[in-house]
């Protein structure tokens, strides 16, 4: 089988950190092992906004060829008005924090209607410039956009009008129904036109990617030739990471939440769950490790628990991350509460159900992360405002120590979806 060559254009590379970067970099990593010889245009660190950074990514893509740009981040000099470094960057969709000075207002004000479909298009015409040089130097047999930032979709966008050239664009977030969408005060004018650049890019994309079933439901709802048009290829875990950790247990009952939980992800149902078990157990002690971005209402409510430890890591590396996951007791995976709340698969869950530890999900009943763990003996759904159904969760986990699941979790292995998407790459470029 002759060895298809691609061009993937991704805002987020390492030493960006976080969820977002994983589903490229790990695919990046594989596919040449499947036939595919991957090529990367990506932004430079020095000029970029990144939320965070885990400079350990850097050894998951050593042998990848990589071009990095300027870009001309506007993020970054909200940031310089604020604290004065460039560095302390704004994190995608929370854009003024949670106390709303009035240049937060104007910063959220102007991200809502003078970047459309966001604050990173200004990397665009770079990413453009690097891509339609690579391009002029050699074939590739099909270009890639990834998004968030969606932003990044109008290059592959460009390039197709102007060059004919064989794209697919992956889908890692939805596009105008990004929960962060509903903090802007976007004009009508504005918000038509992000449904129509949205629209531009499903429609005249060869291939639409994403990261589960509802999200390529809703996809195809905007589009009317759905034939094979969008697919879904699930976020997966490092396999060889995972084998080189080991468990250790805290003293203490240990409740971990890995990763980003703000106010509109499900919050007060494990609050109010831990205060009456703590209530009426007077001898028990829990520990909640809590790795991420955490918002600062969270903590304080949970602090204000007696007996109840807080153990907040905040931003660590990816490895260290991992680690918590597996010296746990019980994960809980808190989802965001929002209108297509089905969509929902966390970054986490992968690695989640690679711990083998018992899981406990506040969402959606009937949503994709529902659909993933059905099967599976000790993970389990909530929904949101069930603090009852909870409690009784969270107190038959600590009393009965659930044997770990029978459940195989390498389908979900970065090599075994890279894998997979190395069977659609072919076929796109054999259509």
């Amino acid at each position: 089988m002759q060895q298809k060559k691609v061009l993937i254009i991704t805002y987020y590379w390492p030493p960006s950190g976080g969820s977002g970067v994983q589903r490229w970099m790990y695919f990046a990593k594989y596919l040449n092992e499947f036939g595919v010889l991957p090529t990367v245009i990506t932004v430079d660190e020095k000029y970029a906004s990144y939320p965070s950074k885990d400079f350990s990514f850097n050894d998951q893509v050593v042998d990848i060829r990589v071009y990095k740009t300027k870009t001309l981040e506007p993020l970054r000099f909200y940031s310089f008005l604020k604290s004065g470094k460039t560095e302390k960057v704004v994190p995608q969709g929370n854009v003024g924090g949670e106390k709303k000075g009035l240049l937060d207002k104007a910063a959220t004000y102007i991200r809502a209607n003078f970047f459309i479909p966001d604050a990173r298009v200004g990397w665009n015409r770079y990413a453009y410039k690097q891509a339609k040089e690579l391009i002029a130097k050699e074939h590739f047999d099909l270009i890639i956009t990834t998004g968030p930032p969606h932003s990044t979709h109008l290059v592959g966008l460009k390039l197709k009008q102007e060059l004919n050239i064989k794209w697919m664009a992956d889908f890692r977030d939805p596009w105008t129904e990004v929960y962060y969408n509903n903090i802007f005060k976007r004009t009508k004018k504005n918000e038509e036109k992000d449904k129509s650049l949205e629209y531009m890019v499903i429609k005249n994309a060869d291939h639409i990617l994403t990261i589960g079933p509802s999200m390529k439901e809703l996809i195809e709802s905007k589009i009317s030739n759905k034939k094979n048009k969008v697919s879904y290829i699930y976020n997966g875990f490092d396999e060889k990471l995972f084998e080189s950790i080991n468990k250790i247990k805290y003293p203490e009952f240990t409740i971990a939440h890995i990763g980003l939980w703000s106010k509109n992800q499900a919050h007060k149902e494990i609050i109010s769950a831990l205060s009456n078990i703590l209530n009426e157990n007077q001898s028990l002690i829990i520990r909640f490790v809590l790795v991420g971005t955490i918002d600062n209402e969270i903590i304080e409510l949970l602090s204000h628990i007696p007996r109840l430890i807080i153990d907040y890591k905040g931003k660590v590396t990816h490895k260290k991350a991992i680690q918590e996951m597996m010296n746990a007791d019980l994960l809980l995976n808190c989802l965001a509460i929002i209108e297509h709340s089905k969509i929902i698969i966390s970054g986490k869950l992968m690695e989640y159900l690679a711990t083998s530890n018992p899981i406990i999900i506040i969402g959606n009943k009937n949503g994709d992360a529902a659909h993933l763990i059905k099967e599976i003996n000790n993970a389990y759904v909530v929904e949101p405002n069930n603090m009852e159904e909870l409690t009784k969760l969270i107190l038959s986990i600590k009393n009965d120590s659930p044997n770990k699941t029978d459940f195989n979790p390498t389908i979900y292995s970065r090599k075994n979806t890279s894998n997979e998407l190395s069977k659609l790459i072919f076929s796109i470029c054999k259509s």
